[in-house]
């Protein structure tokens, strides 16, 4: 790009600007909220009057990142490797006099602050708090509607918030990041507030119940990795509808909630020791429960389900279900059971269902009444023999929509006999209409383990990873015998080996992993490579097989 060019193109953004600059100042600073802290800064230096723009612009945007270039974003474990060097020291002061002098300049404009956000670190809390409490006191002094504050500090030594947080009547959102909540003086004033964030604060059980019951207009309620707290009771929030509970550490031991206004609940645990005690009281208006880790005992499971007649999106994930799962209901469209490793028995009436996930799980028992696609997944590492094969087979011939089926076979024995499936499991493979698959097993076993799986179903899709030398290898020879039309065997059996019914190959591509490009299997493996990594898919046309030897 020559001279000219680029005067040609900083004249137009002059005259692009000068003509903004021409429309109602909140319609401008409408448009300036889609850009960053950094764009926003920019504008000032374009002329007298957008730096009026920027100066009474109502979103406050202070983020000490800003001030290391091209670093990272700044974290728990950067921050104190980096906090004894003198440079950082001096930066961090920088920052906090710009964040000290922009404040105080906005609010001599006696303008109503929409959002503040602050991301910093602290070198001195001691010394530090006194000009953060200010800041926070100023903020709410001027009307802040939206509050974001996070902080990186020695994880011995935690702020602590002014009290001035518990009178922002004006504020609506309101996130805390890495701090400390204590007891207010008196009630409670956050009147308009609908949004509560906290995540990695330290607060006790009266805290909480406070919060809960004295912001009366609160909708949205998040705990995430917070500590304090071994008995995290929640009610009398009465118009509660989003509320969410992760937690990384081992304290919380009695989780209860009981707020009939729920619409959305999240319950993650992460641990060695998950609650012993979670318990939910009826929420006829709950829609959508999502459960990450929880361990229940018993029937503990289907009571609680039992409590949400209007749920529509049910996702279990990692979670301790012993015994049966049963589920009914009319208003259910979504469910998901994923890496829940003791399940072995699910029954299910759900005939609204519009999806069902079921991956990384067990093959289980099932009796299941749900018309919808499926979606499936299923590891084995063990041996591959004609017993699993059954119980796969047995699982999937429940549904008649297989959207997807993906298989990670990783074993080193592969076992199998056609006669004995055919007598033991005398059907025909099942339609699905992807499947993708990962294995590992030797090269001696590869045409065993094709077969199992087309004895069990024929995708239209077929898609294979290849990551690792033994996938080009296994690829590789798949390419070549899909192409094999060799129809002399099994000729006896009523139900024969794929070859019989495959039809053609339609199309083979390959879906480079960084690039997102599709190409032409011909084409690739001229330039194929052991570093060739992506994902193969073929797609096949298959017959529709008989039980009478006809096809």
């Amino acid at each position: 790009m020559n001279i000219l060019t680029e005067l040609k193109i900083m004249d137009e953004t002059v005259v692009a600007m000068d003509r903004i600059s021409e429309l109602p100042t909140f319609i401008i600073h409408h448009i300036m909220s889609y850009l960053s802290a950094k764009e926003v800064a920019r504008t000032s230096v374009l002329s007298k009057k957008w730096n009026q723009l920027y100066v009474s612009f109502p979103i406050l945007d202070f983020d000490q990142n800003y001030f290391f270039p091209g670093a990272s974003r700044l974290d728990y474990g950067s921050f104190c490797v980096r906090k004894q060097n003198y440079s950082f020291s001096e930066t961090v002061k920088k920052f906090m006099d710009f964040v000290d002098a922009s404040l105080v300049r906005f609010c001599k404009l006696k303008f109503c602050i929409q959002k503040f956000r602050l991301f910093l670190t602290f070198l001195d809390v001691k010394g530090s708090a006194p000009i953060v409490d200010r800041w926070i006191r100023l903020a709410v002094e001027n009307g802040v509607r939206e509050l974001d504050f996070e902080n990186i500090t020695d994880e011995n030594t935690v702020y602590t918030l002014p009290q001035a947080i518990f009178s922002a009547n004006s504020v609506t959102n309101l996130r805390l990041v890495w701090c400390r909540l204590e007891q207010p003086f008196d009630s409670i004033m956050l009147r308009s507030l609908k949004k509560l964030t906290l995540e990695r604060v330290c607060l006790d059980e009266q805290m909480v119940q406070k919060l809960a019951s004295e912001c009366p207009l609160l909708e949205d309620l998040c705990f995430s990795n917070c500590w304090g707290l071994k008995h995290l009771c929640v009610s009398k929030a009465s118009k509660l509808k989003i509320m969410e509970i992760r937690s990384f550490s081992e304290e919380i031991e009695i989780v209860e909630i009981s707020v009939p206004s729920l619409q959305q609940l999240t319950l993650l645990f992460y641990g060695a020791r998950r609650p012993r005690v979670v318990e939910v009281a009826r929420s006829p208006h709950l829609k959508k429960l999502d459960l990450v880790s929880v361990y229940f005992a018993d029937n503990e499971f289907n009571h609680l389900i039992s409590k949400f007649p209007s749920l529509e999106d049910l996702f279990v994930t990692r979670c301790c279900l012993p015994g049966k799962i049963k589920i009914s209901s009319n208003q259910l469209k979504n469910l998901l059971f994923r890496s829940c490793k003791y399940l072995k028995a699910i029954d299910v009436d759900a005939p609204n269902l519009l999806l069902f996930t079921y991956e990384f799980n067990p093959i289980p028992i099932i009796s299941i009444n749900v018309p919808c696609p499926w979606k499936v997944s299923f590891v084995c590492k063990g041996v591959l023999n004609t017993h699993w094969y059954l119980k796969l087979k047995k699982f999937l011939g429940v549904s008649k929509q297989i959207e997807s089926l993906k298989l990670s076979l990783y074993s080193t024995k592969v076992l199998y006999n056609l006669d004995e499936l055919s007598e033991c499991s005398p059907s025909l493979p099942l339609q699905v209409e992807n499947l993708e698959l990962h294995t590992n097993v030797p090269l001696s076993d590869y045409e065993t383990l094709l077969d199992c799986v087309f004895w069990i179903c024929h995708p239209r899709t077929l898609r294979v990873n290849v990551m690792f030398e033994e996938d080009h290898k296994f690829i590789t020879w798949l390419s070549d015998q899909l192409w094999i039309r060799d129809v002399n065997c099994c000729n006896s059996h009523p139900i024969k080996c794929w070859r019989h019914y495959l039809n053609d190959l339609k199309t083979e591509n390959f879906l480079l992993v960084n690039d997102q490009i599709f190409l032409d299997v011909d084409n690739l493996m001229d330039g194929w490579t052991t570093r060739t990594r992506g994902v193969s898919e073929f797609h096949l046309d298959w017959c529709v097989p008989v039980l009478d030897g006809k096809s």
